[in-house]
């Protein structure tokens, strides 16, 4: 299976059916226009006064004699304008719902969140090791993870605006049906959605439906209004009429829209069904997992159906169709079971169906079961490579950003190496640390212990700060930790850090705040900030600004050119480039080659002094990027990883910056080779 042209394919579909999205509205507008010149000379007629002295024949003449005028700007502009008003104040009233991310859509559809207080069986247990091994190995922070306890169907989904506030969503029939592998598939698969970004775009396709559906709402209130204030008004200027036309006129044209509307998101979701399915291979190494829970929500009665009520507005986030099978394709959210397994594997339908390939519903293959109690991954276990001579080995990052240009068994070699690794760090921490990080206050202790100098005496100065704002017993606590990550190099601090991250969303508002005021005050203990010190802070602030209770801001895109930032982006390249270490013509051959391939037009920018870089500058820089467009900061990301992997190695330094770059821009790491700490 070329998974590769499989995602080129389907990311230019879904552009092609967004288009044909916004010319849906434009069409909407366009029937509002034709509507009004229609309604415009009936009206004239309701007001026409009858001449008493007219003969019947001359009155019948006069109304034949109406034209319609089918152009009229006055009209045009009205209608633009309603249209407009009306789609656009009910998107934002949607949107604004929806502001809170992932969480309201999950409670929304009737999802359990899995906390610290709830008791975990071993099926949920397994569910959240596989959440957090996919969460390490594709570079994003652990997501909170949902329990649809009602639904005994088999099917899952993500949503929020971006990875730090996304929620992973499960329904109980899935934790209990599928085996490990199908489980994972099934992750995996909505971790790709995840880091496609198709959460965002999902949201957006949410607002502007319910904003076209806001027209027939309103047409139908206009039509209840007239049917009670016009009852008690038979004369030939009765009001009424006037809102019964217009609400008539209303309902067709929302009706138009929410036809439109419907069709192109089923499709969109169907292209990007694809995707997610050839990344989640792609990303698992293995076909049957995700092809036999396809197979079984085919074979399964109530298969993907979710009872939720909300489950129409939501069920193109879904892994499989949420609504009764639709009757005509075009309004299919989801592809049909049989291609998509098809798609992954055309012998797969024939190899799942023989006896023992899959197992039976609600088991767990034994040795999974031994090597989970035991602290073990089985997915490092079936995942584990041989470590280079070196002790080089691929650090977590999303294999699913890889381009079409990494097509060679090199490639694959690192995406297995990525597997492990990630997973052998959840066998590596000790289990203190393991369980602390599932807890809110356990997690905000260990993001403090994480920020501990190795200087005694300013560790002296950053524990009053621990005991201030948690107490006698919370320093126990995070020296305790403090003394626990000393043997960790930076990126497993870093990842048990991603761990805590589930946790640190579950806070209250307060308790966020005294995060933040605690993690400024570690910080500003030596009065100077390191390059880690650096990065931790940035991945902190950067996702506690995403918690759901707090009035953040989505981002905008200012400018879809990168040309503004231009120098922003050379400061930011310039840092890596020398946290490489090389001399000096070698970083500015790692710097001309990353700016030439990514950012070849505007001005032309020169790789920066060593000693003009400082981190207040690179700082200043991101935050900058960091209100630029989507494609700006993607192709910032690209340059920055191929900056990094020109000399094929990479230092500490170089992976701070960049996760400290991937956490402001809220994008995920791609894969790098990992340095010797």
């Amino acid at each position: 299976m070329d998974f590769f042209t499989h995602q080129e394919n389907a990311r230019n579909r879904s552009t092609l059916l967004v288009l044909l999205f916004f010319i849906a509205v434009v069409a909407i507008i366009a029937a509002t226009y034709f509507s009004l010149c229609i309604v415009s000379p009936v009206a004239n007629a309701i007001d026409f006064e009858v001449d008493s002295d007219a003969s019947f024949s001359d009155q019948k003449s006069n109304q034949i004699g109406l034209d319609v005028w089918w152009w009229q700007p006055q009209l045009l502009l009205i209608a633009s304008g309603f249209t407009i008003v009306i789609v656009g104040l009910g998107s934002l009233f949607k949107i604004a719902e929806l502001r809170g991310g992932g969480h309201v859509v999950a409670r929304s559809l009737g999802g359990t969140l899995i906390t610290e207080d709830c008791p975990l069986d071993s099926q949920t247990k397994r569910l959240i090791n596989i959440v957090e091994e996919m969460a390490l190995a594709s570079g994003i922070p652990v997501p909170p993870v949902f329990v649809l306890e009602q639904e005994s169907s088999i099917n899952a989904f993500a949503a929020g605006y971006q990875p730090s506030n996304a929620v992973i969503g499960v329904s109980r029939g899935a934790i209990e049906t599928l085996s490990r592998d199908e489980l994972q598939g099934v992750i995996a698969h909505e971790y790709s959605h995840i880091l496609n970004g198709d959460m965002r775009i999902n949201i957006r396709v949410m607002g502007l439906l319910h904003g076209i559906l806001l027209i027939a709402i309103i047409g139908f209130y206009l039509i209840r209004i007239a049917a009670h204030t016009g009852s008690g008004n038979r004369g030939k200027n009765n009001p009424a009429i006037y809102l019964i036309f217009l609400g008539f006129a209303a309902v067709l044209i929302g009706s138009v829209g929410l036809f439109f509307a419907r069709i192109i998101k089923a499709a969109l979701s169907r292209q990007r069904e694809f995707l997610a399915d050839a990344s989640a291979v792609q990303f698992t190494r293995n076909t049957a997992g995700i092809a036999g829970a396809l197979k079984k929500i085919q074979s399964r009665r109530g298969g993907s159906r979710i009872k939720n009520p909300e489950s129409e507005v939501a069920s193109h986030l879904f892994f499989g169709n949420a609504r009764h099978p639709s009757l005509i394709a075009l309004f299919s959210t989801h592809p049909p079971l049989d291609e998509r397994i098809r798609r992954i594997d055309p012998q797969i339908l024939k190899e799942i169906s023989e006896p023992g390939e899959v197992l039976e519903h609600g088991t767990v293959a034994e040795h999974d079961v031994a090597l989970y109690a035991s602290g073990i991954s089985p997915f490092a276990a079936r995942h584990a490579v041989s470590e280079p001579h070196d002790g080089s080995t691929a650090v977590n990052g999303s294999n699913l950003a890889a381009s079409a240009e990494k097509k060679t068994d090199q490639d694959a070699a690192g995406r297995a190496g990525l597997a492990y690794s990630s997973s052998s760090t959840l066998a590596a921490l000790d289990p203190l640390l393991l369980a602390a990080a599932h807890q809110g206050y356990g997690a905000r202790l260990i993001a403090a212990a994480l920020l501990f100098s190795s200087d005694s005496a300013v560790r002296e100065t950053q524990s009053v700060s621990v005991k201030n704002y948690m107490g006698d017993a919370g320093l126990a606590e995070t020296m305790k930790y403090y003394a626990l990550t000393c043997g960790l190099n930076k990126i497993q601090r870093l990842q048990l850090l991603d761990l805590c991250h589930a946790s640190l969303m579950s806070l209250s508002f307060s308790q966020v705040t005294t995060m933040k005021r605690l993690t400024e005050s570690l910080v500003a203990a030596d009065g100077q900030m390191g390059l880690f010190e650096f990065m931790v802070v940035r991945v902190i602030s950067s996702r506690l600004m995403q918690h759901p209770d707090l009035a953040g801001k989505t981002d905008s895109d200012r400018h879809l050119s990168y040309r503004p930032y231009k120098a922003d982006i050379a400061v930011i390249v310039s840092a890596i480039a020398h946290a490489s270490g090389l001399p000096n013509e070698d970083c500015i051959h790692q710097f001309e080659r990353a700016m030439r391939k990514y950012f070849p037009h505007g001005q032309i920018c020169q790789l920066l002094a060593r000693e003009n870089i400082d981190l207040h500058l690179v700082g200043a820089a991101m935050d900058s990027i960091a209100k630029a467009s989507s494609r700006t900061k993607q192709k910032l990301m690209d340059a920055s990883v191929l900056c990094i992997s020109s000399d094929q190695q990479s230092t500490s330094q170089e992976i701070e910056l960049l996760r400290a770059l991937g956490a402001t821009l809220a994008i995920p790491c791609p894969p790098i080779p990992a340095f010797e700490d």
